[in-house]
């Protein structure tokens, strides 16, 4: 079925008093962006996740906004304002402590989201200036009805294009027109379907949740990066655990990353659970952990059965081992070398912080590797799903307060001084001309 072939019925309008959407949740810099594009004759909508969010009382982590003025007409209304993309012009208008997108309406597929140091995706559409659209047209090309809502700053409106008011009230998650065309357009589609399930305590759709099912292998054809960006997304969130719950359960997973799911299905399964149930409860907290360090939590299992030997890490051919654990996904999911580095160093770092530490300069040598918080990080989190190098962790973390208030570290245990008669004679100097 072609996207002009989908049945449209009238847009449904809520007025003021038919829905729960105030000024007072939206954020000033949104606003302020909303009002000033309305004011120049433009229209102005605050879009996308939004709009669903704040009829379901939660709190957006963003403000979207959609717009029938040009790119180059929105860079000119603010001077805070650049334009980021090559292929569909996005305007990122900066403020101190935000960033509003502002997006033109369009009319063709929804380009799959890429930030600005993520390589182009290959399925992404072409975009030409006569793909901008109406707001209308805007709301037929997204991908789930629940994501398609406008909420109108001129009259305070929410209009429904596409069934999403009945959708967010039915606890249902849709794709917008044929699932199985537009799982083809963006497959990375398919693993929101099931974040968005789990986020918001929705179900899938009978012929979304189908396609879904029957269409994992196309994830294959998606930009490595962009799979990467999702996958730490879902990570940072407190509903990691339903997230990679769905992600199995439907197939995705060992598209997404097989080691991992080869690790769920493994003796290792039950401390990853336990590791991002914990980051879970980081994230709830308001404490989420790094990128680097979500990503380590996922290797951590792997890299304990490769290392562990005899109640402990083995030291010999760590550093081959750590390669061995992060290579392969590091290259399966794109990350750029820094990232790579800091995960290679993190696991190297962590096999010192479960032991205390053994020397003063140790401590110092490892404070200053880049890997050390995202070790302290993962060896936190292991503690805390292990019960155990609970005073290991504290003897280091002593010593490293320590070094950041410019005092020499304590340790506690040193190493035990050598004996009288185990002392090391000194060799005498050779005099000059004998």
């Amino acid at each position: 079925m072609s996207e002009q072939a989908i049945p449209r019925a009238r847009a449904r309008i809520l007025a003021r008093p038919e829905h729960s959407i105030s000024r007072s949740l939206i954020s000033e810099p949104a606003l302020r962006v909303l009002y000033r594009l309305q004011r120049s004759g433009f229209t102005a909508y605050l879009v996308g996740g939004a709009v669903r969010d704040l009829l379901l009382g939660r709190t957006p982590k963003d403000f979207d906004v959609g717009t029938n003025a040009r790119p180059q007409q929105i860079r000119r209304l603010f001077h805070n304002c650049r334009l980021i993309g090559r292929r569909f012009r996005l305007a990122h208008v900066r403020f101190a402590d935000e960033i509003v997108e502002v997006a033109t309406f369009r009319r063709s597929p929804e380009a799959p989201e890429l930030h600005e140091d993520l390589p182009e995706d290959v399925l992404a559409p072409v975009f030409e200036a006569e793909e901008y659209g109406t707001p209308e047209e805007d709301a037929w090309r997204r991908d789930f009805t629940i994501n398609a809502l406008f909420y109108n700053i001129a009259d305070f409106t929410v209009i429904d294009y596409v069934g999403g008011i009945e959708d967010l009230q039915g606890g249902v998650v849709r794709s917008i027109g044929p699932p199985t065309v537009r799982f083809a357009e963006d497959p990375v589609r398919m693993m929101r379907a099931v974040e968005y399930a789990a986020r918001l305590g929705f179900e899938i759709e009978p012929e979304t949740l189908a396609a879904l099912r029957a269409m994992p292998a196309e994830l294959r054809r998606a930009a490595p990066a962009r799979i990467a960006y999702e996958l730490v997304e879902s990570l940072h969130g407190p509903h990691v655990l339903e997230v990679l719950r769905g992600w199995e359960e439907h197939g995705l997973l060992p598209e997404i990353l097989p080691e991992i799911a080869a690790t769920l299905a493994g003796q290792r399964g039950a401390l990853l659970w336990d590791l991002l149930a914990h980051a879970a409860v980081a994230a709830r907290q308001g404490a989420p952990l790094s990128d680097e360090a979500l990503v380590g939590a996922l290797l951590l299992p792997s890299f304990l059965d490769a290392a562990w030997e005899n109640g402990g890490i083995r030291r010999h051919d760590l550093e081959a081992t750590v390669r061995e654990v992060v290579d392969p996904p590091a290259t399966r999911l794109s990350l750029s070398n820094h990232r790579a580095h800091i995960l290679r160093s993190a696991l190297f770092l962590l096999s010192r912080l479960l032991t205390p530490p053994p020397s003063a300069k140790i401590v110092v040598r490892s404070l200053r590797q880049e890997g050390f918080p995202v070790a302290r990080q993962l060896a936190g989190l292991l503690s805390l799903a292990t019960g155990q190098h609970g005073q290991a962790l504290a003897l280091w973390d002593e010593a490293a307060s320590r070094v950041e208030q410019g005092l020499p570290p304590v340790v506690v245990s040193p190493q035990p001084a050598p004996s009288a008669g185990q002392r090391r004679r000194r060799r005498r100097r050779r005099r000059e001309g004998t």
